[in-house]
């Protein structure tokens, strides 16, 4: 079974490295680099099975993240992979290869991507709508961000002021979560053609804040493949320890994520504990040697 995991970095280049270095034996993978970041693609030149794709700038919540999304979906296809895993360059894996392709195999028909029906009660603006309904910039252009920042601020003012929302696509019910999933081939299939088909439908979300955690999920629970989606993500996320949200993973976390059932732990920042990074390679490794064991 070849499985795809697709990494949107942007970010400390060893911390992928090392992400990079415990996926790349057993998996396809398919990275994108932020176009703004000073990592170079050069870093994975003589590695096999390591594709990395053309960079989007792409600013956080921005149309350019569902365009990088998209292209790494498309990547992950064109190679024939059969499972594809979306996560980012701040993740870790907390199980070993073989453990995560082990409950892949099991039914890899199942995807797994959290959603639910917006309004959320815990997103705040208009429980997600606001993302869609009001302007928002895309970033696009570092040398007009101020003016372009400034002008979209004024837009959405207005907006509120006056009640103006802008259309959506259809009158068809949006979903909303996460948008780090597990999708089968069947479903990234359904969804490319989708795409292709209804191009209008990526086009809505340009001037969107945080539409990458909408436009995959309102594809998927509108498709054939509804009932075969699960709203989980297989991932460690802390969203109310804090400081940060989500927190940034310590290694008084570490106890948490592993007797947890997630297949990848996020997010981790080698710049703020460097010793539950340590502590899960060594893990890893461990599990690995223990396997390696059992077949000789």
């Amino acid at each position: 079974m070849k499985i795809g995991i697709l990494i949107l970095a942007h970010s400390n280049p060893d911390q992928l490295k090392l992400l990079v270095d415990l996926l790349k034996n057993d998996f396809s993978l398919f990275i994108h680099l932020d176009k703004r970041s000073s990592i170079s693609s050069s870093i994975f030149e003589k590695e096999k099975n390591i594709f990395v794709i053309k960079r989007h700038a792409v600013y956080w919540g921005s149309y350019n993240q569902i365009l990088a999304t998209i292209d790494l979906y498309r990547m992950a296809q064109e190679e024939n992979c059969d499972y594809y895993l979306f996560i980012s360059g701040s993740d870790l894996p907390i199980r070993t290869n073989q453990e995560i392709i082990a409950e892949i195999e099991k039914n890899p028909q199942i995807n797994y991507i959290d959603y639910g029906a917006l309004p959320l009660s815990f997103w705040p603006s208009n429980g997600g709508f606001d993302r869609m309904q009001l302007y928002w910039e895309n970033l696009n252009n570092p040398q007009a961000i101020s003016l372009f920042n400034f002008f979209c601020g004024f837009c959405r003012q207005i907006q509120k002021l006056l009640h103006l929302k802008r259309k959506l696509f259809h009158d068809i019910t949006y979903y909303g979560g996460a948008n780090w999933a597990n999708l089968s081939q069947a479903t990234v299939a359904y969804v490319l053609q989708f795409i292709h088909n209804r191009p209008e439908f990526i086009r809505s979300f340009r001037y969107t804040r945080n539409a990458d955690e909408i436009w995959l999920q309102t594809i998927i629970l509108h498709s054939p493949y509804r009932n075969q989606t699960v709203s989980d993500t297989k991932r460690y996320i802390d969203w109310l320890k804090g400081p940060e949200h989500p927190r940034i993973l310590r290694i008084d976390d570490y106890d948490n994520m592993m007797q947890s059932s997630a297949f990848f732990a996020r997010k981790f920042d080698a710049t703020v504990d460097t010793q539950v990074i340590e502590k899960i390679r060594l893990h890893l490794l461990n599990q690995k040697n223990k396997s390696s064991c059992k077949f000789n």
